[in-house]
């Protein structure tokens, strides 16, 4: 008789077991190169705490890989770009992906990917099809979900599809305020009003984010976004309250206690610098001050979002809390969230009751459960 398959969690779970070596890929061309760093530094220590050997791999400014074998403090303190090794391929048979990312790791074959990198290049697509062409199982959402969820317009029309609440937005092109930034401004006006937020549709951690409050504020401001995305887009301001979800899982994922982003008068929104080099201005609340009903309506909602864009092992979830009607806006979804010492995601599950070493256990099972659950028939001619 024929023996019960296995579910895609019980095989992942064989494979778990067996899983040795981690690689963590780290930097990125990217303007998020040093938050990775920092990402990378939490990263690696979780992943030593559950025994694993850790295979560092950097990637620079430039788009060099190559194996680092100096301290993990290195990392973190950007002292490791000039002393990476590449093992040469000398094999004169043809070179694969897999080849590849096995020469950057020194000859050594990895169980598992972490890629601990943020921003463009590195979580919109571009590196997780590298990864899909490697045939590792690496941590996160593949390569559609990375992309959707990068662009942030596109993901705002997928939202709307489901009819998750969002603020009000519009969208301009560098060509168009090239061409007349003054009209783009003249339309934004009539249509979100001032202030208002503009943004890179294609970014993260808050990079290249102004604030405009009038029609010439809004000129300089478009011609100063566009530098970093050939789309830019603009939100309505709300009066607002930042909470964020983090969430974890594939098939079945589940959301941690909401925290809160609380900024004071010292800095107009939470920008970059005040999220990552500011020792004021901020303060991170968790949980989040509001009652369980909204807790859970919250944590609900991440969840549905998450499951839309189709994200599978890690994500954080942002929300507005319209302070003055109280009203709920999904703000974007970022799909390889911070592991800096001051981040959300792992702050917020310690806070559920998963410390950061169960945390990494947790997300190295969900790639290899999602690495099995991927596996499909070929066509064979």
């Amino acid at each position: 008789m024929r023996g019960r398959i296995q579910t895609a969690e019980e095989t992942g779970q064989e494979a778990f077991f067996m899983t040795k070596k981690i690689l963590v890929l780290f930097g990125g061309v990217s303007t998020e190169h040093l938050i990775s760093c920092r990402s990378a530094f939490n990263i690696i220590n979780g992943l030593k705490q559950n025994g694993y050997e850790v295979i560092r791999v950097g990637i620079t400014k430039e788009g060099q890989w190559g194996l680092f074998e100096g301290t993990d403090e290195d990392i973190r303190d950007m002292k490791w770009a000039d002393r990476l090794t590449f093992t040469p391929i000398t094999d004169t048979k043809p070179v694969s992906i897999r080849d590849f990312i096995i020469a950057a790791a020194g000859n050594q074959v990895p169980d598992c990917i972490f890629p601990a990198v943020h921003g463009i290049n590195c979580e919109d697509g571009a590196l997780q099809g590298l990864l899909e062409l490697s045939g590792f199982p690496y941590a996160g959402s593949g390569v559609l979900s990375s992309a959707i969820l990068m662009d942030k317009l596109y993901a705002k029309r997928l939202f709307a599809k489901a009819r998750i609440p969002q603020c009000k937005y519009m969208s301009a092109t560098r060509q168009d305020i090239q061409k007349n930034a003054e009209s783009v401004a003249e339309d934004i006006g009539h249509t979100i009003g001032f202030p208002c937020f503009l943004k890179p549709s294609n970014g993260g951690s808050s990079v290249g984010t102004m604030r405009a409050d009038s029609t010439e504020s809004l000129v300089l401001a478009l011609r100063e976004v566009a530098k970093y995305d050939r789309t830019v887009l603009i939100e309505e301001y709300i009066h607002a309250r930042e909470i964020e979800v983090a969430v974890m899982g594939n098939e079945k994922p589940q959301a941690s206690v909401a925290g809160e982003i609380s900024t004071d008068d010292s800095v107009p929104f939470y920008d970059y610098q005040t999220k990552y080099f500011s020792a004021s201005g901020a303060s991170v609340y968790l949980p989040a001050k509001i009652d369980d009903a909204l807790m859970m309506r919250i944590r609900r909602l991440a969840v549905k979002a998450y499951k839309m864009a189709g994200s599978v092992g890690l994500a954080r979830v942002d929300f507005f809390l319209d302070r003055d009607n109280g009203n709920l806006y999904l703000n974007e979804i970022n799909t390889l969230p911070g592991f800096t010492e001051i981040s959300l995601f792992p702050k917020a599950w310690e806070a559920s009751g998963i410390p950061l070493d169960k945390l990494m256990k947790k997300l190295v099972a969900y790639a290899l459960h999602e690495a099995d659950n991927k596996k499909r028939v070929e066509c064979i001619e």
